[in-house]
């Protein structure tokens, strides 16, 4: 651009010297060319106008031929409009017959699904008459096929999963139930009554001369797949059966239970009650016992029913250990009902740890029993009775330590002759004996959780040998001796950081991502305060104290008259009165995550939720009236930020909450069910048990007859007695 500009400048300076010329004397010509110039500019500008007849017959040309494009343009815009019309006219003729044809489908869709349904129902109808034929005929083999073919895999139920039809949902369900337990006393009493021809149980025998023949063991066999593909419709884990809130039991199938049977009968005989055998100072005789009877029996059973088994659908279960499982329950059962009694007595306690301990390591090493069972160990990780386990093991390794730095010259050589060698002082050698025999009584333990804290234990135990020895040191021994020793418990606890034990218990205690962090003793602990107990209880009471005492505005909210949400645009919000007292819940649990170890943090959690639970029942609900607003308001506080709060730090924070759980569910139960749930828990014809199970029904997991009464009668819109 500024190239030809330039050259147009150039081309008129050069025209204007030709002009001019070189004289100055001729500048008066200027005025003259300005003239000249103007007038040519004038007949130009003529020229291209398109009326004056002068103009160029190309531009004129342009122009006209741009004008009639103009009018084609115009003409097609109008076309376009008619088009548009008629579009929108054939859409909503289309979306007319459109709306038409989906009111048709609707219909045929609904047909479709009734006739799904009366077709399920006649399925099921005729499989319960063919069961009812055939029940007493002499092929055992049909019932179980029809059976199969109502509850098992592919079956009716799992047709209807899924399916918003609850009152099918419950017809099928309950003729499986129905046709399940007849079935199953059916072939159940076939089975015991071989298992009695056969000899079972083999006591005292081995395999070899327990030996059925061979037609028993098939007719048993038989009867076994029969009894594993009757199974329970619904979820299997739901049958787990809670011995304690921390001891569950998975169930275990029919012939196992079968099997197990006689043997619960003569573990009840000789250690319940009266008799001789029954000694809380001798636990020994009925862990021997139940060892006795899974040695001499386990292979049996897993010989013959495992194929069965598998045959039926467990492809994941051992039969075999099953059937371990279900003998070692016995002693489970009896050790719970016994160690409230022998954790009276610091002496029965610790003989019983030692017993327990003993008959775990037979266990998992001569049966291979997995650590994923429950055992008589898991009664004793239960938190009242571990934290008193650890208590007894603190003492008696402190006082060992003691004894093994008290002795006439605790750091003689081990072996003086050896300079080249490690100079081993015996206190050290003793103390390094004592360590290991910590690890060897706690490395089975089923959790991490536990050996964490027997490895807490190890650490204070190093910490005190290490003030101890300062201690001596300041008293005056050699500082050779007490080097000696600190460099060997130094070696032995960087050889021990490698041991895959102690791995494992790292990855559970250090976050993987520290730097630095080679193993569990790089961080030994300066102090632990022997008075830990005492402390977690009163850290709990005093946080506890601090949330109720931010709870009077919350407790005294107008719960009785709030109004209850119904409208979809309105959404339930957490109540304002209760901020604070959430505000310094979520502070404290923060803080105590952050500050505390894992172990600890959830014995305080636990005993927080507890407190909090029994507090909100007995200092919230019972004290106040709820109309259907408030109870809706109450639940919501409660699972929709109560227990959100806790979720954060256990995978189900409604567990450590029953009691509020309960409640929420009797305060806004239907109106109508929460009558007909007061009448039958007042009616006097309702025995406990009655009462337990209308219970069950309504979700509840811990109130009993009176609790829930009570809690109903918080109702305002509970019609008052009499």
């Amino acid at each position: 651009m500024n190239s030809a500009k330039s050259e147009v400048d150039e081309r008129l300076i050069a025209r204007f010297n030709r002009e001019l010329g070189p004289n100055l004397q001729n500048m008066h010509k200027c005025a003259d060319l300005v003239k000249f110039y103007r007038s040519e500019l004038e007949d130009l500008r003529e020229k291209i106008t398109v009326t004056s007849t002068g103009c160029i017959p190309s531009v004129k040309s342009m122009i006209e031929v741009s004008r009639n494009k103009l009018v084609e343009l115009d003409t097609k815009e109008a076309s376009v409009d008619e088009f548009e019309q008629e579009i929108t006219h054939r859409i909503e003729t289309h979306d007319k017959l459109m709306e038409m044809v989906g009111e048709k489908m609707k219909k045929i869709r609904e047909l479709q699904t009734v006739r799904d349904y009366l077709a399920l129902v006649k399925d099921i109808e005729n499989i319960s008459q063919e069961l009812e034929s055939s029940t007493n005929a002499k092929d055992d083999s049909k019932p179980i096929a029809l059976y199969v073919a109502l509850s098992g895999p592919n079956s009716i139920l799992d047709r209807i999963q899924g399916l918003d039809a609850p009152n099918l949902t419950m017809y099928a369900r309950n003729t499986a139930f129905h046709w399940h337990d007849v079935l199953k006393a059916k072939y159940s009493a076939e089975f015991e009554a071989l298992l009695k021809t056969i000899k079972w149980p083999n006591l005292n025998q081995t395999l070899e001369q327990f030996n059925p023949s061979k037609d028993h063991i098939n007719k048993l066999v038989v009867l076994a797949e029969y009894l594993f593909l009757l199974k329970l419709p619904g979820e299997q884990d739901l049958l787990s059966v809670k011995l304690t809130p921390w001891i569950i039991c998975p169930p275990y199938s029919a012939p196992v239970e079968l099997f197990v049977k006689p043997f619960r009968q003569r573990f009840q005989f000789h250690f319940t009650g009266n008799k001789q055998t029954n000694r809380l100072d001798r636990p020994e005789w009925y862990l021997t016992q139940v060892l006795s009877w899974a040695k001499e029996n386990h292979m049996f059973v897993g010989q013959h029913f495992q194929s069965p088994a598998l045959r039926a659908g467990i492809s994941d279960s051992s039969v075999r250990l099953q059937f371990v499982r279900g003998v070692v329950q016995l002693a489970v059962e009896k050790l719970i009902v016994d160690i409230e009694q022998i954790a009276t007595d610091e002496a029965l306690f610790a003989h019983l740890i030692d017993e327990v301990l003993t008959f775990e390591q037979e266990l998992k090493t001569t049966l291979g029993y997995p650590n994923s069972y429950a055992s008589v160990v898991s009664v004793l990780l239960q938190p009242v009775y571990f934290i008193k386990w650890m208590a007894i093991e603190e003492k008696f390794t402190t006082d060992k330590m003691d004894a093994m730095l008290d002795t006439h010259d605790p750091f003689e050589l081990l072996d003086p002759a050896n300079l080249d060698e490690l100079k081993i002082p015996k206190c050290a050698d003793q103390f390094i004996r004592l360590l290991d025999a910590i690890k060897e009584r706690y490395c089975n333990l089923p959790q991490p959780r536990q050996q964490l804290q027997f490895l807490d234990l190890q650490l204070k135990l190093i910490d005190n040998f290490r003030r101890r020895l300062v201690q001596l040191y300041n008293d005056g021994v050699n500082a050779t001796k007490i080097l000696n020793a600190i460099n060997y418990l130094g070696s032995v606890l960087l050889e021990w950081g490698e041991n895959v034990h102690y791995l494992h218990l790292h990855v559970a205690t250090f976050d993987p991502d520290a730097d630095q962090v080679n193993s569990v003793f790089d961080g030994v602990i300066e102090e632990l305060d022997h008075w830990q107990r005492t402390l977690v209880n009163g850290l709990v009471t005093w946080i506890v104290h601090e949330i109720t005492a931010r709870s009077r505005p919350y407790r005294h909210d107008l719960w009785p008259t709030m109004k209850i949400v119904q409208d979809a645009k309105e959404t339930l919000m957490m109540s304002p009165t209760a901020s604070e007292m959430f505000q310094t819940t979520i502070s404290h649990l923060h803080d105590m995550h952050h500050e505390l170890s894992e172990n600890v943090f959830t014995i305080v959690l636990r005993m927080v939720a507890a407190l909090l639970d029994q507090w909100m029942i007995a200092d919230m609900v019972m004290n106040t009236k709820f109309s259907p607003g408030g109870a809706q308001q109450f639940q919501f506080d409660m699972t929709r930020n109560l227990f959100c709060m806790f979720g954060q730090y256990a995978p189900k924070p409604n567990v450590y909450f029953k009691k509020i759980n309960d409640a929420c569910i009797l305060l806004t139960l239907p109106i109508g069910s929460a009558m007909l749930l007061r009448e039958t828990l007042l009616r006097e014809t309702t025995d406990d048990d009655d009462a337990t199970q209308a219970l069950r029904e309504v979700g509840m997991t811990i109130f009993n007859k009176t609790a829930a009464l009570e809690v109903l009668d918080r109702r305002v819109d509970m019609p008052r007695n009499g």
